[in-house]
């Protein structure tokens, strides 16, 4: 097969450690506006995890995987599906900064991670796995790094890494599935297909729902990716109560119980609706306004304060806190 790669060089970052643009603005703003001792009391607040039922399915689907990974001649994978802000690479980190130190392993490649871009050229997947894998030469061209899809290989071998995974994974299927040639499959595709028999490492594929027309799409490496798992946005009912309940037991800088209070609990699912992303945004502005402050436990009107600096003075919802106060 001729290949059709650029010979262009690419600067678009695929590492799951750059921060989101909203992000960049959010913690710019932050740095302007609160202390440096309430960042860093916000930073471990925003770093706390909880092991709510989906989650704990979450990590047992990677610790089986990881188990697996380069023992087992046929390749494993799984489908992590979920909305943004559901978790899902929150349960990487976690799951990575919790294995333990082995012999088996080399020191924090054990586990490696990567964003799909929106165009997930081969080339622009290999300069990352080359970057991340300390190879001291990752750039070049499209077409001079899709020919050193060999060296990943050897050092994903070299460092004996047992899984990886690919976060925004659904940008790996073609934006109209009814052009896709039958059976025909992508040449990023290919190079992960590749990459799970040559390597025997597993793969996550996390993502949106989209990931579930993958055995349409590309049979042949669906049928190496055959676990499933969801991760979603929490419903207002007992796992979101008990959600809060676990969270406010964690937090140590801080009197947290009205996380906890049931009819509280309803006026954050109103504002965060269930997703959690949203939800840690909420908590940690609110811990920052109050550690400023000078208070010990937080209140309804920090909460007030929170969702207009972080959802705007202009959102289009009314301010669920505001009544609270």
């Amino acid at each position: 097969m001729t290949s059709k790669l650029s010979k262009n060089t690419f600067s678009e970052s695929t590492s799951l450690d750059s921060p989101e643009p909203v992000d960049l603005e959010v913690n710019t703003r932050r740095l302007q506006t609160y202390s440096i001792e309430a960042l860093r009391v916000g930073r471990v607040v925003e770093r706390i995890y909880v092991n709510h039922p989906a989650f704990v399915r979450g990590l047992r689907a990677l610790d089986r995987l990881f188990q697996m990974g380069t023992e087992m001649e046929a390749p494993h994978g799984c489908r992590l599906i979920g909305p943004p802000g559901s978790g899902k690479t929150a349960l990487f980190r976690y799951f990575q900064e919790s294995l333990p130190q082995s012999a088996l392993f080399t020191s924090d490649l054990g586990v490696v991670g990567l964003r799909v871009p929106k165009t997930p050229q081969p080339g622009l997947l290999i300069r990352e796995f080359l970057r991340m894998l300390r190879y001291p030469f990752a750039a070049g061209s499209y077409k001079q790094l899709y020919e050193r899809r060999q060296l990943v290989f050897e050092a994903l071998a070299a460092n004996r890494t047992r899984l990886v995974w690919l976060d925004e994974a659904h940008h790996l299927l073609p934006r109209h599935i009814s052009k896709q040639r039958e059976r025909e499959e992508s040449e990023s595709i290919e190079l992960l297909r590749e990459l799970m028999d040559v390597c025997r490492v597993s793969l996550v594929l996390a993502g949106s729902s989209e990931l579930d027309n993958l055995p349409s799409i590309a049979p042949h490496f669906a049928s190496r990716i055959a676990s499933r798992e969801a991760l979603d946005v929490f419903p207002l009912d007992i796992n979101w109560l008990g959600f809060l309940k676990a969270f406010s037991s964690k937090i140590t800088v801080f009197d947290g119980q009205l996380i906890a209070d049931r009819k509280f609990g309803t006026l954050l699912h109103i504002a965060t609706d269930g997703n959690l992303r949203g939800f840690k945004q909420l908590i940690v502005e609110s811990i920052l306004i109050a550690y400023d402050n000078k208070q010990l436990s937080l209140t309804p009107d920090n909460f007030a304060q929170a969702f207009r600096l972080v959802f705007g003075h202009a959102c289009s919802r009314n301010n669920p806190f505001d009544a609270a106060q």
